[in-house]
């Protein structure tokens, strides 16, 4: 069974509620990645996107100075547990629009698990389905 845990990028890079907009853009571009979980005091309050931050550079550059993270995040979040199948996670995804759903265990924040994760696992079990398929035909 495919669980999310399995799939999961551990990494997951946190800011505060009341991180300026132009920081968090910084440390997104910083550690590459595409969202940012937002906390409140160490407790799950949102997250927050590219593409999220992108709009709000298209307000006047004096509002967009400044935005704190938590006037653009949004909330509330989406999650799944660790324990999750994958169909689950992809399904949920399907049901919300979300690309990315922080995995939650208990009350901590253990990981992220994305559209291009979920792509790449069933891309690799469709290469790993081809080549078996392939060895069986030349064996005939």
């Amino acid at each position: 069974m495919l669980q999310v845990k399995d799939f999961m990028t551990s990494l997951v890079i946190t800011t505060e509620i009341d991180t300026p907009v132009v920081d968090a853009a910084k440390l997104m571009a910083i550690d590459d990645v595409g969202s940012l979980i937002v906390t409140k005091s160490d407790v799950l309050a949102g997250i927050v996107t590219r593409k999220e931050v992108i709009g709000a550079r298209l307000f006047s550059d004096e509002s967009y100075q400044s935005l704190v993270i938590g006037d653009i995040m949004t909330t509330p979040v989406v999650t799944i547990g660790p324990e999750a199948e994958l169909g689950q996670a992809i399904g949920l995804m399907n049901q919300t629009g979300k690309r990315r759903i922080p995995v939650i265990e208990g009350n901590d924040i253990i990981g992220m698990i994305s559209a291009t994760d979920i792509i790449r696992v069933l891309a690799t079990m469709k290469f790993i389905a081809d080549g078996s398929t392939e060895e069986e035909e030349e064996e005939h």
